[in-house]
């Protein structure tokens, strides 16, 4: 329901994941396992020879110091620039207008989410099949759409849960004096457990 790219977010938190395990694996191998310890032991001057003959070998300019350095700086920013754009961009689609129409020649009128939200979930929240419920409003396509999620007790059909939601939208609806499209999510319950119900309104 937002503009966040699932794949790519699952794509980042899977690399991410596997590079900190195996970053923690080797680290643990070093200090628990006595040969990994003395392989490492044994390798770790050659390294540190290495390291310091490719730093001698790669000057900038006359400064004396390697431009590796300065480049491993500009791509760690780079990936935390990177990586706050993605955190930023988290959540985006919600919207705090649910209407937004010109009534006459004098203004606009408009029906901030909160109030969809407060009334549906007051009519909502007070059934007993329910245990649970939220209301939130995203923007798809440059339409208000309303997200209606309820978690029912056990026992109730996913039909009535839904038809008592109907009930609560088209009550809005009639309020507002224009339909609003609304997405239904049904789950909990001893028989919508066999079968959740999501229904586009």
């Amino acid at each position: 329901m937002n503009s966040t790219n699932r794949v790519a977010n699952r794509l980042l938190v899977l690399i991410v994941g596997l590079l900190l395990v195996v970053v923690a694996a080797a680290a643990a191998a070093a200090v628990l396992i006595p040969t990994v310890r003395d392989a490492w032991k044994a390798i770790a001057g050659d390294v540190n020879a290495q390291v310091a003959s490719w730093l001698q070998a790669t000057p900038l300019g006359d400064t004396g110091v390697s431009w590796i350095m300065p480049a491993v700086l500009v791509v760690i920013v780079l990936a935390v620039i990177l990586l706050v754009v993605f955190i930023v961009r988290q959540g985006r689609g919600h919207t705090r207008t649910v209407l937004s129409e010109r009534t006459s020649e004098h203004g606009r009128t408009e029906v901030e989410s909160a109030l969809a939200a407060n009334a549906l979930e007051d009519a909502i929240g007070s059934r007993p099949e329910f245990i649970a419920s939220h209301v939130s409003a995203y923007r798809v396509r440059r339409t208000p759409v309303l997200k209606i999620a309820v978690t029912c007790r056990r026992g109730v059909s996913p039909k009535d849960a839904a038809d008592i939601v109907d009930d609560a939208v088209r009550a809005l609806d009639e309020l507002l004096g224009r339909p609003l499209p609304a997405l239904v999510q049904i789950s909990g319950g001893f028989r919508s457990r066999t079968g959740s119900s999501t229904r586009l309104q």
